[in-house]
Order: structure tokens, then sequence, then C-alpha cells
């Protein structure tokens, strides 16, 4: 560990989930910081409406596009297939980005198209270019997920239709958590890995009228997507890095300490 770094007794609250904070916990560590590991997304089947899943799941082969947005997209459709026994020919995959391609090549399976940028705005108007008429995409998603991309497609005269196979949800004991660590500690820098941890990170905020204690803190988000929901909120955003990775956030940390010394 470096205990000279630009993170020199830096507080650094890290929001995403617990099977995903190590790599950064680790890096922040390096720098000399101190990581709060509060986790505020958990993922979880959708349990509530697996009639409507089985039934699109049991239609899989009569789509030609399939399109998975995520890591938990991945792991949660082949989670379904098995648990309701299916083994249906797949059509053509999607997917928006190289995590989401590995996990997938993980499961056996290859792309059949991958955005040059992983958002879903540059997703929909790069696919649609390849998209043939009457062909029908399926997209599989979490609860929380934006409707962009079925939007565009949509809009675009094509067959769109959307299935949600798992729900993002705050897990059990990160309310208090976080409610103890914001009104306990200093937090220099709030870490945002998805548009989704901030709505649950100001839903508790607001809850428990915590804002006070984030007004001093730096607001740093790893995309564009997390960073305009945080506008949407009125955090106002300081580090958002130009490569989309913990990697770029990690080095948009270094660079807003540089900049303001």
């Amino acid at each position: 560990m470096d205990e000279h770094g630009f993170l020199h007794h830096k507080h650094v609250l890290i929001t995403r989930g617990s099977n995903q904070s190590s790599e950064m916990s680790s890096m922040i560590k390096q720098h000399g910081g101190i990581p709060y590991v509060i986790p505020l997304l958990s993922f979880q089947k959708s349990e509530s409406n697996q009639d409507k899943i089985s039934a699109v799941l049991q239609r899989l082969p009569n789509f030609d596009w399939l399109v998975l947005t995520s890591k938990n997209g991945v792991d949660f459709l082949f989670e379904w297939l098995d648990c309701l026994n299916i083994q249906p020919k797949l059509p053509k995959i999607a997917v928006i980005g190289a995590k989401t391609l590995f996990y997938l090549q993980t499961k056996g399976h290859e792309a059949d198209f991958v955005p040059t940028s992983y958002v879903a705005e540059v997703f929909v108007e790069e696919f649609i270019t390849i998209l043939q008429s009457n062909e029908q995409v399926l997209i599989a998603k979490g609860n929380l997920a934006r409707d962009v991309i079925a939007t565009g497609i949509r809009e675009s005269g094509y067959l769109c239709e959307e299935i949600i196979i798992y729900d993002n949800v705050i897990p059990e004991g990160s309310e208090k958590a976080l409610k103890d660590c914001l009104s306990e500690n200093k937090i220099d820098i709030i870490t945002f890995t998805s548009s989704s941890s901030v709505d649950h990170f100001m839903k508790i905020v607001k809850r428990y009228q915590l804002q006070e204690y984030i007004l001093d803190s730096a607001i740093a988000c790893i995309g564009p997507i997390a960073k305009a929901r945080a506008d949407k909120h009125g955090l106002i955003v300081e580090i958002c890095p130009e490569v989309y990775t913990i990697d770029g956030m990690i080095e948009a940390m270094k660079n807003y300490y540089s900049n303001n010394i």
C-alpha cells in the first residue's frame, strides 16, 4: 500500500455489489485510501412473474435476436433455462459490452453483435443498421434497467419484446450500514458504478435526511449513465472517467486530486 498516494487518508465509499467490490477496494488501498464497502445492489430471480418468463423463454426459437445487456442478464437467463428445464435453440445474440461478452462465452456461446461503445444509445444506433425487415428481438433484463434499447428498436420499425428475468434490490443490512457510515464518518469520495446504485443511495439519504453529511463529498461515477442519474438527483459529479472501467475511475480520482491540491 502506498501510504502517501493520492488517496492518502481519503475515505472512499464503494456502493457496488459485494461480489464485485474487492478489486476496487484493493486499488483504493494501494493508493493510500480507506475503503468503506456498503453494497447497494443485490440481484435475485424475478420469482413474481415466473409464468410469463416461462412462456417467453419457451418461444425463444421464434425470435431472431436475443439482447443481453449485463453479466446478470447472462447469468439469470441461463439460470432460468436450467430451472425451467428449457433447452431451446438460441437465436442470434447481441451484447452491450466486453464483460457481458466474456460471461456469455463462459456459458459456451458467442455474440453475433457487440457495439463499438458500451452504452445503450450507441447500441441502438449501430444495432438497427444490421436488423432485417420482420426480424423480432427479445431483450432479457433486470427490473430497473432502462428501456432505451427497446424504445429505439421499436421506433425504427422493428418488433421488440422485453422480459424481466431478475430484480435489483437493496441488500439486507445495507440501509442501516449506509446510515451509520454517513453519520459517523467523513466520506471524501462516494462512488457509483450504476444508475441503480445512485437511486438506492439517494432513497436512503432522503429517508434518514442525511443530505448534510454528503455536502462535502466528491461524487464519482463510472460513466455517463450513472452521472446522468446522479445529476437528476441533484448531486454534483466531479469525477467521471472517459474509460468506463474501475481502472479509469481510479485514474479520474488521481486527476481530480492533482487538479485540486
